[in-house]
């Protein structure tokens, strides 16, 4: 029986604000593991929150008192005889929603940015010093311009 990607991305919103729309977030997730060929064997579930969800996990698991954008948690292990990558990504629709005034972008692709984020910290890119910020930012861009390519990112979110 073959297992397919697909039907191992969960999209869990518990924020109350904005509504994701929950198959196109996969279809996305399927298109950033692809430009990391990293799109087999991976389970992976992201969980959208709001910025008092997201301080309360970053303080219990990272010891911060304070709000951020992304938390990921990767386990890796063997299994169906590949390697498998599990992991867990949380994201602060406010966090984005903020950001993208900040930065002057588009929350939706604020929200996707947040996304390949959260992917790239899960399979080893860092951003705790200046030249491992530069690597991830770099490598953000360009998988959303291979994104904003093939997709029109607007549709992360769906309407009231």
């Amino acid at each position: 029986m073959e297992i397919r990607l697909k039907d191992r991305v969960g999209v869990i919103n518990q924020n109350k604000k904005y509504k994701i729309n929950k198959a196109f977030v996969k279809k996305i997730v399927f298109g950033i593991l692809k430009c990391l060929k990293k799109n087999k064997g991976a389970e992976l579930e992201f969980v959208f929150l709001d910025d008092k969800a997201i301080r309360g996990l970053n303080r219990r698991f990272k010891g911060k008192n304070s709000a951020t954008d992304v938390l990921s948690f990767g386990l890796d292990g063997p299994e169906f005889g590949i390697e498998k990558f599990f992991g867990e990504i949380f994201i602060s629709l406010d966090a984005a929603r903020r950001n993208s005034k900040i930065f002057k972008t588009k929350f939706e692709d604020e929200i996707c940015r947040y996304v390949i984020h959260g992917i790239l910290h899960l399979f080893g890119f860092n951003d705790e010093t200046p030249p491992e910020k530069r690597r991830m930012a770099k490598k953000e861009d360009d998988i959303l311009k291979r994104l904003c390519a093939k997709e029109d990112l607007s549709k992360v979110l769906t309407r009231r």
